[in-house]
């Protein structure tokens, strides 16, 4: 744990790439896990009546987590290379102008944090993805507030609350099967759990979210006006709006309300933006296949417009991919090896009430989502480590589902070497650090999921107090 939060400060201050603390801490994590591992090597030589280097066994076998971990993030290597891809196409496609365009041409100032939360909200239940949320929506109302000249941060945050919102709830997110599964939680019982914190939270988000826009709005009227204007004529001569240009995203809102896997939805996007490009924009397929391998850039953008009409393609994702890669390592390491584990028990073994078991379990989902480097193990961690306190205290599936939905699974958006969040502030172009004070829904959420446990207990002492 030393090994990776030192380097990561490092980093951090330093303005460093996050994969040279990632790695960092794996080589770390590795020397830790072999002396760790070293017992465990040497009975099993033992038991197998086999002779040879313990040191060297557990380098074999640690090597073998860490390519265990590598292994496991290769689907969130794809998925983060075809957001990239699709993203470059649709500028080329006139897919983003369409949308900063409509949107600058019924969006005041005051109102782009608020409508931004709500959008992304929507288009998060129905994708079940906050990465694929920021990736569209996201991009196009993130250049709507550039436009109108507001604070680049807070318009972040109202994204990814909203964009997180559904990752939580949304039927077709996989975290949030992930959380009904491993805490053997009964679906319907489990959502509305989760969704009365949510809505509780999401609604402290909106009104702050309406108070910040409006008072940050008010100075911009005029201006902002003057300058929307000016980009809505240089949007129009960037590229050709129109109906046609909104077709790829409506190809994926379409597939996934048919329940279409996030991945095929992305690559439809993809092709139908290509589609878009060559027969409705004119392009010729070769620059736009060029511009989904090494981004996207335009020589009609010129001043704000030019930094707004920008995608890095598959050729920008390379630091990303450094620090999934290194990331993967860590987890594998950490986790497979069983330190993981030994660093957790501890802190759980005296829990007795449900209320201390719900606040440890949403301390423990916030751990497992910093310490391995992944959304997905703040809920595997913790319904894996936590179940027989659970049942202990006497704590319901549901609640429990509820307490990792609350913290861990919201936690993973803002801490910057997540998978989730480093993917998230590649399409953002922004470190989760810098939009985390103002994502409004995750700092509410942790709050609602402490008073609801606090509620909940205080009515079921009154209930057996009745009877």
């Amino acid at each position: 744990m030393v090994g990776l939060a030192l380097p990561l400060g490092i980093t951090i201050t330093r303005h460093l790439p996050l994969y040279w603390a990632m790695a960092a801490g794996s080589v770390v994590a590795a020397i830790s896990a072999v002396i760790y591992m070293s017992p465990v090597s040497r009975q099993s030589e033992r038991l197998s009546g086999e002779d040879g280097s313990k040191a060297g066994s557990s380098i074999s076998l640690i090597s073998g987590y860490a390519l265990k971990g590598v292994s496991r993030i290769t689907n969130v290597v794809i998925l983060i290379l075809l957001v990239n891809a699709m993203t470059a196409v649709w500028f080329s496609s006139g897919t983003i102008q369409s949308m900063v365009y409509y949107g600058l041409s019924v969006m005041s100032p005051g109102q782009v944090m608020a409508v931004g939360l709500v959008i992304a909200t929507i288009v998060s239940m129905m994708l079940g993805s906050s990465v694929g949320t920021v990736a569209t929506v996201g991009v196009a109302t993130l250049g709507i507030a550039k436009a109108l000249g507001l604070p680049q941060a807070p318009v972040a945050g109202a994204i990814m609350s909203g964009a997180v919102f559904g990752d939580r709830v949304s039927f077709l997110s996989p975290i949030f099967h992930l959380a009904v599964d491993f805490t053997g939680s009964e679906r319907g019982k489990a959502s509305r759990r989760i969704l009365t914190t949510g809505i509780a939270a999401w609604v402290v988000a909106l009104l702050g979210y309406l108070v910040m826009g409006y008072s940050l709005g008010s100075g911009l009227a005029g201006e902002g006006f003057a300058v929307r204007d000016m980009y809505l004529d240089l949007l129009s001569r960037s590229a050709r709006i129109g109906f046609w240009a909104l077709v790829p995203p409506a190809v994926v809102m379409v597939l996934a309300a048919r329940k279409v896997p996030v991945r095929l939805c992305l690559i439809a996007g993809l092709l139908s933006g290509v589609l878009v490009a060559v027969i409705y924009q004119g392009e010729g397929i070769i620059p736009v296949l060029q511009s989904a391998l090494f981004g996207y850039h335009t020589e009609a953008a010129v001043g704000e417009l030019s930094r707004l009409l920008r995608s890095g393609g598959i050729a920008g994702t390379r630091d990303m991919i450094l620090l999934l890669g290194c990331a993967g390592v860590y987890t594998g390491i950490t986790e497979l090896s069983g330190m993981m584990e030994e660093a957790v028990r501890p802190a759980v073994r005296r829990l007795k009430s449900r209320v201390g078991f719900l606040a440890a379990a949403m301390c423990v989902s916030v751990f497992s989502a910093a310490f391995a480097s992944n959304q997905a193990m703040s809920v595997i961690l913790p319904a894996r480590l936590l179940e027989g306190k659970r049942k202990e205290t006497g704590t319901s599936q549901e609640d429990f589902a509820g307490a990792l939905s609350d913290s861990g699974v919201a936690a993973a958006a803002v801490i910057p070497w997540n998978v989730m969040a480093a993917i998230c502030a590649q399409s953002l172009q922004m470190s989760p650090l810098v939009y985390a004070p103002y994502a409004f829904f995750l700092l509410a959420l942790p709050v609602a999921g402490a008073v609801y446990a606090s509620y909940s207990q205080r009515r079921i002492d009154t209930q057996g107090a009745r009877a």
